[in-house]
């Protein structure tokens, strides 16, 4: 009896790695990864090391443990390099620079009708020096969670849903991974974005250099407000009319040069 539920639990593991990946098998492989993060997170911090780059380590592993599960290629085919002009770039980097001045501001909105609790993340993101905030909350998880949720997630779904369907999909899973309403709601946004990109450009370079320069942006736009590096969401600032008002014409201009250059590449 116990032998046949044994192989009955491997089964349904194996299972996760076939094709075709639905959103069924994505969502149980994003509460491993959560059970995973979040079980090295809590013994990084009872153990008193570092709370950013030691989970951030064990949840790359476990993602390249998933992504060799479904094909000793796979990672080398996530990883393909593709060459983007680099007018791409410059209005990924305008749009994103726009985006995340009223993703700021939206924040706002949203503790108005969702209060955020004292010390809610004081545990899991204390404040340290810059570069560390930077590497640990921009750059690592632009790297990881975009081979997960674009390379793995997104590409596999675009081949069972349509394009539309596959991006929030996606998006939905990257939002429920922050496991909190205050990031989810951002991250299901920046998902929406991330995985358009992904589409139009099949580039997970250029959504990892998207997703960690806007992590990056949320780290240091608050500065000029803030007199800390504390995280991201424990304090409430306000932006200037006048910036508010940059922001919103920065995105549209870096969503047109990217819609542009994107129907350009199409016709070439």
């Amino acid at each position: 009896m116990e032998n046949k539920l044994t192989q009955k639990i491997i089964n349904a593991g194996l299972s996760l790695f076939s094709e075709p990946l639905t959103f069924k098998k994505a969502l149980l492989l994003c509460f491993y990864l959560i059970g995973l993060y979040y079980s090295a997170q809590f013994l990084a911090y009872w153990f008193n090391l570092s709370t950013g780059i030691i989970p951030g380590l064990i949840f790359l592993a476990a993602i390249i443990f998933i992504a060799a599960g479904m094909g000793k290629d796979e990672l080398n085919k996530i990883l393909v390099w593709r060459n983007i002009p680099i007018a791409v770039f410059a209005g990924v980097m305008i749009l994103f620079f726009g985006f995340n001045i009223l993703r700021s501001e939206l924040r706002n909105l949203f503790q108005i009708l969702l209060p955020l609790p004292d010390g809610f993340f004081n545990a899991g993101y204390p404040a340290t020096n810059i570069i560390f905030i930077i590497i640990s909350t921009g750059l690592f998880p632009g790297f990881s969670e975009e081979i997960f949720f674009r390379g793995i997630i997104a590409r596999r779904f675009f081949r069972i849903y349509s394009p539309v369907k596959s991006i929030l999909l996606s998006a939905v899973l990257f939002g429920m991974l922050h496991l909190n309403p205050w990031q989810a709601v951002n991250a299901f946004i920046g998902g929406i974005f991330y995985g358009w990109v992904y589409w139009r450009y099949r580039s997970i370079w250029l959504c990892m250099f998207t997703h960690a320069y806007s992590n990056i942006l949320a780290v240091l736009m608050p500065l000029p407000f803030k007199n800390s590096f504390n995280n991201y969401y424990e304090e409430t600032w306000h932006h200037p009319a006048w910036l508010i008002i940059l922001g919103a014409a920065l995105f549209v201009l870096g969503l047109l040069i990217v819609i542009a250059l994107s129907r350009k590449e199409k016709t070439n």
